[in-house]
């Protein structure tokens, strides 16, 4: 008789095999998930896997690092060592009720996790969180464990000092650009700290990262530069947008949108509008041919 088992159920008895690091969150988890892995990689032999299938495990492999997706609360066959939850902001409309059930399994997942985790606390739900486990609050604002200061941003990245229960940990200069890169760094650094890594552990891990696929990639031809990112929610068009502007302040923007899920455009659709019009130019494509349309959902995009 031969056991069956889903993906993200086979994914938790695996994860019980190593030192198990989960990325939950809206936005963020696959970068994240690339970047905290190259990072432990730097210290100790790190498998990852991301949402998509894409991923590696080495033979000595002691840490993995598991992007953990929330859709369908899949993510709760999940018991990580640590974990990451980069933000909360309502979607897969197609599954979650309204934002109090997408809140509940956020909350669920935070509480099962076994040494430490780290939450985004300029995120108003994460700071409001009941969290029972191991925890530390990252980002900018002062009420925050792990908290960046003195941040300067150009086209050619970014720096900042860490300051740790209002200690200087330690001083970053990284070669990314953007808000969420930012944010995504300084979760990355809080995991570290919980796992004992020093500042210059994590800065030589950080600055070379060489990024995901589909997440700001580009590619030059001439005087054009084509950047592919999976930005299939609002707020993360608003941020890729506002980072091609940042990373390239000469160049007109222009953007290319395909929509992933008929109710996701249903239930954004005047933000998409509104993000979208950021840009110096905007074009829609068609939904893809495999794009599942969920009962009663209607979309018109003229």
């Amino acid at each position: 008789l031969v056991q069956a088992y889903r993906y993200h159920e086979f994914l938790g008895e695996l994860m019980k095999s190593y030192i198990s690091i989960s990325v939950a969150g809206t936005h963020g988890k696959t970068t994240t998930t690339g970047l905290l892995a190259h990072v432990m990689d730097h210290v100790s032999p790190t498998g990852y896997l991301i949402g998509d299938g894409n991923g590696v495990m080495k033979d000595d492999g002691q840490y993995f690092v598991v992007e953990s997706c929330e859709y369908k609360r899949h993510f709760l066959a999940y018991q990580p060592d640590y974990a990451i939850i980069t933000n909360i902001e309502l979607d897969h409309v197609d599954y979650y009720r309204d934002m109090e059930d997408y809140l509940d399994a956020f909350q669920t997942f935070a509480n099962q996790v076994k040494k430490g985790i780290v939450l985004f606390g300029d995120d108003p739900y994460l700071a409001q969180m009941q969290v029972t486990s191991n925890h530390l609050y990252y980002g900018l604002n002062e009420n925050n464990d792990v908290r960046a200061m003195n941040v300067e941003e150009d086209k050619n990245g970014m720096r900042f000092d860490i300051m740790y229960h209002n200690e200087f940990f330690g001083h970053f200069d990284l070669p990314f650009v953007g808000k969420p890169l930012l944010w995504n760094s300084i979760g990355v650094i809080a995991v570290g700290i919980l796992s004992g890594l020093t500042a210059e552990q994590l800065q030589t891990g950080l600055v070379t990262f060489p990024g995901v696929k589909r997440r700001f990639t580009t590619e030059v031809n001439g005087e054009n530069i084509y950047i592919d990112d999976y930005a299939h929610h609002p707020t993360a068009v608003k941020y890729m947008i506002e980072a091609a502007k940042t990373k390239y302040p000469n160049k007109k923007v222009i953007a290319i949108f395909k929509p992933d899920r008929f109710s996701r455009i249903e239930a954004f659709l005047d933000r998409f509008g509104e993000e979208l019009n950021q840009a110096d130019e905007a074009y829609i494509c068609d939904f893809p041919e495999n794009a599942q349309r969920e009962e009663g959902v209607v979309v018109t995009i003229d």
